[in-house]
């Protein structure tokens, strides 16, 4: 090695950086490695803005989602009929309906309301204490219809036919004042008959 190469040699060793005989070098990194690394700083800038920009607006098929679930509410809405306070009594009188009623609870809602409404995770139907509504087999049925989704209750409502969550509250409502064993205690406003 001639006297020139030897001390560009040493100009860049860093002074300090050996061990093991292993001596650190200050040298750049090659170039066609910095022109990928600056590609990808770039690349990365205007991926996160196309992608940011996008979420920020509705897509197609949002959209269509949307208009369609908007119509289905309509038609839901629509198909439903409205129940008179007569019809709803008259629901409590028919033995059939009870009955059908009382074989859709146990299917469906026994699992969280106990065999005889006396309540597990959710709550007892046998007393005077109401959560929601005010005890009314409409009322009753509108629940089973939309649930309460804060409580885990779902919303039965395109699951079951609109006359199965009439017989369903039906039946509840002929629950009330029945006093099963072990009956959980009483939750929410008291309403009186």
């Amino acid at each position: 090695m001639n006297q020139e190469e030897k001390t560009s040699f040493e100009d860049t060793v860093i002074p300090g950086y050996e061990y093991d005989g292993i001596t650190e070098l200050d040298n750049p990194c090659p170039k066609w490695l910095m022109y990928i690394f600056y590609f990808t700083l770039i690349f990365s800038i205007f991926y996160l803005g196309y992608f940011i920009g996008r979420s920020t607006k509705p897509s197609e098929f949002q959209k269509t989602s949307l208009v369609e679930a908007q119509e289905i509410l309509s038609q839901s809405q629509k198909k439903r009929p409205e129940m008179s306070t007569i019809e709803a009594s008259a629901l409590l009188q028919d033995m059939d309906a009870l009955a059908q009623g009382e074989s859709l609870y146990v299917a469906k809602c026994k699992a969280c309301h106990g065999p005889e409404g006396e309540g597990l995770i959710g709550p007892n139907l046998t007393d005077n204490y109401w959560l929601h509504g005010r005890g009314k087999i409409i009322d009753i049925a509108t629940i089973i219809r939309t649930g309460i989704e804060d409580k885990g209750m779902m919303p039965w409502e395109g699951k079951l036919p609109e006359e199965d969550i009439l017989k369903i509250a039906a039946y509840i409502k002929s629950l009330s004042g029945t006093q099963p064993p072990n009956a959980k205690e009483p939750e929410g406003d008291l309403i009186e008959k």
